[in-house]
C-alpha cells in the first residue's frame, strides 16, 4: 500500500479539495482502491463539508490502535464520502485532533503501509515541524505540496521544499490554478517537480459531493480532467520509484 500525503505550506490553498478529488479518481485511474485519511492538526472539515457524521472517526480508531490495523478495522471506522470513497474523518476541533493523532501517527503509518491492495491519500493540512501528522509525512511514499501560484506563497514554499529535500522525503508540487504566477516558475524556485495544475474551482466541494461522475463525458469537465491527470502522474512517479528501488 502506498501513502500519498497532501499538505500546504501556508493556510489552505486547496489541500482538502485535492485530497478528496484524488481519492475519488484513484480507483478508476489505477485499478486500486483508495482510502482518504484526514490528519489535519488544525481540525477536520470533511464531515461538515460532505454531510458526514462525527463518528466513527480517528478517535474511535485510536481506541483500537494497540491492535494490528487490518482492512476490516480500518473500514469499520471509515464513512463513505459521496457514497464512493471510504474516509477516516477527524474531529472538527484542532486540539482534539492533535491529542489523538500525535501518539497515533506512527502506528497509523505502519498499519497503512502493511495493507495490501489499498492506497491511502492523507490530508495532513499545513506541513510544519510540530505537526501531529509528522510521522505520516516522514513515512509517506510521496508528499504533495499544494500552493496557489502567487508570490506570497513562493517564499514559504521554497523554505518548506528545502526542509523536505534535506530530510529525503519524496516531494512534488501541485498548483491550484495557473495565475497570476507561472506554476513552472514556482517549481523552478522550489526545486520541486511540478506534477501538474488542479483547476481552480471555488465550488469544488459542491462539485465533488456527488462523487466521481459515472459518465465519461462529465469527467471531461476541467476539474475532473485535471484530477485524473494528476492521479496518473502520481501513480507513474511511485511506480517508477518502486522500479528504481527494486533495480538497485
Amino acid at each position: 500500500m502506498s501513502i500519498i500525503a497532501v499538505g500546504s505550506v501556508k493556510a489552505s490553498p486547496g489541500v482538502t479539495s485535492l485530497s478528496v478529488g484524488l481519492g475519488l479518481s484513484w480507483e478508476s485511474s489505477t485499478g486500486r482502491r483508495a482510502v482518504l485519511v484526514e490528519a489535519d492538526g488544525d481540525g477536520g472539515v470533511l464531515a461538515a463539508r460532505f454531510g458526514l457524521a462525527s463518528t466513527p472517526s480517528l478517535v474511535e480508531l485510536s481506541g483500537i490502535a494497540r491492535h494490528e490495523l487490518t482492512i476490516n478495522r480500518l473500514q469499520n471506522n471509515c464513512q463513505l464520502l459521496a457514497g464512493q470513497l471510504p474516509a477516516l474523518v477527524s474531529p472538527g476541533c484542532g486540539e482534539t485532533t492533535t491529542l489523538v493523532l500525535a501518539p497515533l501517527a506512527r502506528r497509523l503509518a505502519d498499519g497503512l503501509g502493511r495493507l495490501d491492495g489499498i492506497d491511502a491519500v492523507v490530508d495532513v493540512g499545513r506541513v510544519r515541524p510540530h505537526s501531529p501528522a509528522v510521522e505520516l509525512i516522514k513515512h509517506c511514499n510521496l508528499l504533495v505540496l499544494v500552493a496557489r501560484p502567487q508570490f506570497d506563497q513562493l517564499v514559504p514554499l521554497v523554505h518548506q521544499a528545502r526542509r523536505m529535500i534535506a530530510h529525503d522525503i519524496p516531494t512534488a508540487l501541485v498548483c491550484v490554478g495557473d495565475r497570476p504566477y507561472p506554476p513552472t516558475e514556482m517549481a523552478k524556485a522550489s526545486r520541486l517537480d511540478l506534477l501538474g495544475v488542479m483547476a481552480h474551482e471555488p465550488r469544488a466541494a459542491q462539485v465533488m459531493v456527488g462523487g466521481l461522475p459515472a459518465h465519461q463525458r462529465h469527467r471531461r469537465l476541467l476539474l475532473w480532467r485535471t484530477l485524473g491527470e494528476l492521479v496518473h502522474r502520481i501513480n507513474y512517479r511511485m511506480q517508477d520509484a518502486a522500479t528504481g528501488c527494486a533495480t538497485a
